[in-house]
């Protein structure tokens, strides 16, 4: 089920349509956390003076994959379209119109996706790191978020309650610019890892918290013997809060709540393999 906002960034529920979840999972995708290709988000860095036009380093996030998996081309695809586009002062930023359809057309390959509670393979999977590491530099930003979906099952690939799943056309993940100046997004793809900064001038101090987890549920057990079936080891459903204060000139303007469920990862046996 498509979770709802509660509020503008009070989101309940969630969306799966993306990879991730679960240890075999996330080796399956190329991020178990036992090897090289372990997702490894990193906070936001210092704001620097930009290279030409006078802009400042708003934001920074950073994501990693593991080379060579099919949902690297997504990602590489999904980053290049974003890559140097300018939000004006109050413009809004559509992930969904800027990067558009996912489909063979764009160059897009199936790769792990999940669906409903399950993962197969499907055209674009993996576009969601694209979405869910630019949505931690504009959340670290301290810029409006107006529309965010966070994936149903939890991903190891980004902090707990803090990623945006998207799908075309219907699931979008919207962001606001309200800095009162232009705002240009910048993504890099290296051999392992994706990075998004936002590039402008900075208005808000911004300080973030999280809960822990709370409301743990567990799912059940069972098999499938479908051609496209992905072994899930399982894992516990959770719900999480993530807090973001915004100051000006150390006066306190806003604090924002992003509440999150995870629902839980059933765990699958594949037996038509």
């Amino acid at each position: 089920m498509i979770g709802v906002p509660v509020a503008v960034v009070a989101l309940g529920g969630g969306y799966a349509l993306a990879s991730g979840g679960g240890s075999e999972l996330r080796a399956a995708m190329g991020t178990d956390p036992g090897g090289d290709g372990r997702a490894k988000p990193t906070r936001a860095r210092p704001a620097v003076a930009g290279p030409r036009d006078g802009s400042r380093q708003l934001a920074s996030y950073t994501t990693e994959f593991k080379p060579g998996e099919a949902r690297v081309k997504n990602i590489r695809i999904g980053a290049k379209a974003i890559d140097g586009h300018v939000v004006p002062a109050g413009g809004a930023f559509s992930f969904n119109k800027v990067v558009g359809p996912r489909g063979a057309r764009q160059g897009y390959v199936p790769a792990p996706t999940i669906v409903g509670s399950r993962l197969v393979d499907d055209l674009g999977g993996g576009i969601c790191q694209v979405s869910a590491t630019l949505w931690n530099a504009v959340f670290e930003a301290g810029l409006k978020i107006k529309e965010a979906h966070p994936h149903t099952l939890w991903m190891e690939e980004y902090p707990q309650g803090r990623e945006a799943a998207v799908a075309w056309p219907s699931l979008d993940f919207v962001w606001r610019n309200d800095s009162g100046k232009p705002i240009r997004v910048q993504a890099r793809v290296t051999g392992n890892a994706l990075t998004v900064s936002l590039w402008g001038t900075p208005k808000y101090q911004v300080k973030t918290t999280s809960s822990k987890r709370y409301a743990l549920t567990r799912a059940g057990t069972f098999t499938d013997a479908g051609r496209r079936c992905v072994p899930m080891p399982g894992g516990p459903g959770f719900q999480v809060d993530v807090y973001r204060t915004l100051s000006l000139s150390g006066r306190k303007v806003r604090r924002d709540r992003f509440h999150t469920v995870y629902q839980p990862e059933p765990k699958v046996t594949c037996t038509g393999r």
